[in-house]
């Protein structure tokens, strides 16, 4: 199962403020969430388009699963 997507912001308001249309929850809102997949191919982590590729809750699960 896909894990809920972490930092879920106003990007779903900004596509449909757009006329583009809005897949529900959980589904993949846009092509720039995030999937953090494991050694083993799992899906760890899922972020959402609104958090930036630096953002600390990324750069600590990266982390977390480099050191397991």
């Amino acid at each position: 199962m896909t894990p809920d997507a972490v930092g879920e912001g106003p990007w779903r308001e900004r596509l449909s403020g757009k006329g583009i249309p809005v897949n529900p929850v959980p589904e993949v809102q846009w092509n720039f969430e995030k999937f953090l997949i494991s050694r083993t191919g799992e899906v760890v982590g899922r972020f959402a388009p609104d958090v930036a590729a630096d953002d600390a809750r990324l750069l600590k699960a990266i982390e977390a699963e480099l050191a397991g």
